[in-house]
């Protein structure tokens, strides 16, 4: 069995035209089971090297936004030692052998097109079902959903699942019968689950990518070094790497 965790990045509600977040994207760090508490322990030991003092803490995480930009526990340190600390952390994706899957949807294509769209996560998260399940069945394995605690989704997430499960996906050009995703969604709490932080960590940097090639984040050095940490530690590891565009 594999554990595929998920976080999701972009989430605007029903906003459709944001210029800052113009992607919902949802990625997911798939992982074999055997392989998840080499993962936890990688990053309980990236803590401890560089942040003795906190690690312990009830409260402390890997949270990509702070890291990168200096908050949290963080926020004392250069930018060199995050970006140092950064690598280390998604090193973890290599370590297991994991796979990355990205889907998302630009949101803005869903308001010109439909009078009354869907919430984009939905959408995301139904390409990533199917996504997931397409792997699921290439590599002869069930697979477990777990995703960062996220309450404006949650309900409507664990609902689409059951119907997904019973009757197969809606969208697409076919449907896809889930059979390889087993029982339901598994929402954590994100500071007591180290995988759950590495997907939050790299879903970061996927979408601080698509912001500097799309011209919201100027190129300087810290977008040298988003796209370093993409080509060096994601990109090798990715799967399926898609954004749907409606029509």
């Amino acid at each position: 069995m594999r554990f595929a965790y998920m976080d999701e990045t972009g989430n605007t509600g029903r906003h459709f035209e944001n210029r800052d977040q113009p992607i919902h994207m949802v990625l997911s760090l798939v992982v074999d089971e055997t392989k998840v508490s080499d993962l936890h322990e990688h990053m309980r030991n990236v803590g401890r090297r560089h942040c003795p003092d906190t690690c312990d803490e009830a409260d402390f995480e890997f949270h990509g936004n702070d890291l990168f930009s200096g908050g949290g526990p963080f926020a004392a340190m250069s930018p060199s030692e995050r970006i140092e600390i950064y690598d280390e952390v998604l090193c973890g994706i290599g370590l297991v052998e994991g796979e990355v899957i990205i889907r998302g949807v630009p949101k803005p294509g869903l308001s010109r097109q439909y009078a009354r769209p869907f919430h984009p996560h939905d959408i995301a998260l139904m390409f990533t079902i199917e996504s997931i399940e397409r792997m699921a069945r290439e590599r002869e394995c069930n697979v477990l959903l777990v995703a960062d605690e996220a309450k404006e989704v949650e309900d409507a997430a664990l609902r689409d699942l059951v119907q997904y499960q019973e009757f197969g996906t809606r969208w697409g050009w076919r449907t896809e019968q889930i059979e390889r995703i087993i029982d339901t969604i598994h929402f954590v709490p994100s500071h007591r689950n180290c995988a759950i932080q590495l997907t939050d960590c790299t879903a970061y940097i996927a979408a601080r990518l698509r912001k500097i090639h799309e011209g919201l984040v100027s190129r300087n050095r810290s977008s040298e070094a988003v796209v370093e940490l993409w080509e060096k530690r994601i990109q090798p590891f990715l799967s399926v790497n898609e954004v749907w565009y409606p029509g």
